[in-house]
């Protein structure tokens, strides 16, 4: 493999970008990060990207020849992964065909679901899971796929969100939701129970056949104004998808309702503490 391309002729559908076939039950999930894929770049990839690095940076990078960054989203971190793995090619993967597409085009970039991963097994001497761990249906055969597709002695890295905190900004933004009768989001596949503590993630790695495994909190925070708090909660997430269910004026209402009650709250009020569980495991 060379960066820029992909050389397996049955993934090769363009010159940079590789498509195989998605699985229905991750679907819903695939097309909403699509639809979302310039806002989520613009106002939250960057947000994430410290804590990923720090990742990177714990990872036996130096000499490896060929990285996965699996969920790569619009391929922040991939920049960095070939910083840190200079000899290596870099690839990122991902379920969404409209993250993807803007990640980096110097990398190749494959579409699939990492439930079946398109590679051969021990095509990775590294794997990197930033955020996305807990978005499979089934963890532990993600995990165990991302086992297959490394090398002897190669190394994975996850990072996934832990325990939440209450921000009350947005305990006001569900607030105004729920009085404006706004109807309630389909849920989309969300396994955050599973990996959000240090224990369960490194209990899920063993049982996955990964071993040496060193999980860990990481303490994260993001302070957005209120306008960054209102744009994110307006485009992104679940609540976004919530107010779009309401009519136009209804939305409008409800914005001018909500933008009176969080212009009385406090810098403090908007902070975002949520843990984050980072971890690195090998396999033996």
């Amino acid at each position: 493999m060379r960066r820029g391309r992909t050389t397996s002729a049955d993934l090769d559908t363009g010159p940079n970008v590789s498509v195989v076939t998605v699985d229905d039950s991750v679907r819903t999930l695939a097309n909403h990060y699509s639809s979302a894929a310039q806002e989520y770049e613009r106002i939250w990839a960057g947000v994430l990207h410290p804590v990923s690095r720090q990742l990177v940076d714990r990872l036996p990078l130096a000499d490896a020849r060929r990285v996965l960054d699996l969920g790569t989203g619009v391929g922040t971190l991939l920049p960095r992964l070939a910083e840190t793995a200079p000899g290596a090619t870099v690839v990122g993967f991902d379920r969404s065909p409209g993250m993807i597409a803007r990640a980096p085009a110097a990398f190749p970039r494959v579409v699939g679901t990492a439930m079946r991963l398109p590679f051969a097994t021990g095509s990775f001497d590294v794997a990197v899971l930033a955020f996305m761990l807990f978005h499979l249906p089934d963890p532990p055969t993600g995990l165990r796929e991302a086992r297959r597709v490394l090398t002897p002695g190669g190394a994975l890295g996850v990072t996934t969100w832990g325990e939440d905190f209450p921000v009350r900004a947005t305990d006001i933004w569900h607030e105004e939701l729920d009085r404006y009768d706004a109807p309630q989001d389909a849920p989309l596949v969300a396994n955050h129970d599973v990996v959000n503590t240090p224990d369960k993630l490194t209990a899920l790695l063993g049982d996955s056949g990964f071993a040496d495994v060193e999980s860990l909190p990481v303490t994260w925070s993001y302070q957005p104004t209120m306008e960054r708090f209102v744009e994110h909660h307006v485009i992104l997430g679940h609540t976004a998808r919530r107010l779009a269910g309401l009519s136009a004026d209804a939305r409008a209402d409800f914005l001018d309702a909500v933008r009176v009650r969080l212009a009385t709250l406090e810098p403090e009020d908007f902070v975002d503490r949520r843990r984050i569980v980072a971890a690195v495991a090998f396999v033996r």
